[in-house]
């Protein structure tokens, strides 16, 4: 009989039959790494992507205004005016001086002139565009997946392009005049003052790059974790035992 015992065990089923949830070449793959973090991500055109993020921020911010002039109505800032204005064209001054725009009386600024009614923008107000184009640009730098450098080029111009082209045209329109003359037999055709907003050069190029400013912000706020995440990170602590 031979000393040498044999131990027989059984050696169960194949790796290679049995079916394997992780494959090696998920980590290359975006979606699957995005499945993994359960965050979820607009697959889309950058384009679309940046004309549906303006139009957002711009009805955003405008009704942000909106209850902003809705409280200076709700104070009375404007019960003795002769001509009062309706909360919408106070809410397209508003919207428009916080970005910067002047506000002209004919041909001359009007500065400080109707400042005992209430002025058209606030230090309040003027935080607004800010804030909502931030947070605008966190959200697409979080939550959007682009594939290039010139994808967020587009993305960013297209939605600057959007917000800043019905801005420009909303003061075009947006006029008031405060009083209502009621010109006598030798006075047919007195002109009235007007207040609107002086749409010009400066106003389109200080707009626009504003807005690709604070939404650029926004976006550096989102990616920076991610960038400390992947810095390496040295240390030069002493234990002392050397």
């Amino acid at each position: 009989m031979s000393t040498e015992r044999r131990l027989e065990y059984d050696k169960g089923p194949s790796l290679e039959d049995e079916p394997r949830d992780d494959d090696p070449n998920d980590g290359d793959d975006p979606e699957c790494a995005v499945e993994r973090s359960g965050r979820p991500t607009v697959e889309a055109p950058a384009w679309a992507v940046g004309v549906a993020s303006g139009v957002i921020a711009f009805a955003a911010v405008f009704l942000m205004s909106y209850q902003l002039a809705g409280s200076m109505f709700g104070t009375g800032l404007f019960a003795q005016v002769e001509n009062e204005p309706s909360r919408w064209v106070m809410s397209s001054f508003t919207m428009l001086g916080s970005h910067g725009a002047v506000i002209v009386e004919g041909e001359e600024a009007a500065r400080g002139l109707y400042a005992p009614m209430g002025m058209f923008a606030s230090h309040v107000s003027a935080l607004v565009p800010p804030l909502v184009l931030g947070v605008v640009g966190y959200l697409l730098a979080r939550y959007v997946r682009l594939e290039t450098l010139r994808d967020a080029g587009i993305l960013v111009g297209t939605l600057t392009a959007t917000y800043v082209v019905p801005l420009v045209a909303l003061g075009t329109v947006t006029q008031w005049v405060p009083e209502e003359s009621d010109p006598d037999a030798g006075e047919v055709g007195a002109e009235q003052e007007v207040l609107s907003v002086a749409v010009d050069v400066s106003m389109v190029i200080s707009t626009t790059l504003s807005v690709a400013l604070f939404v650029s912000l926004g976006a550096a706020v989102a990616v920076l974790p991610r960038l400390l995440e992947r810095a390496p990170i040295e240390t030069t602590i002493d234990d002392g035992s050397a």
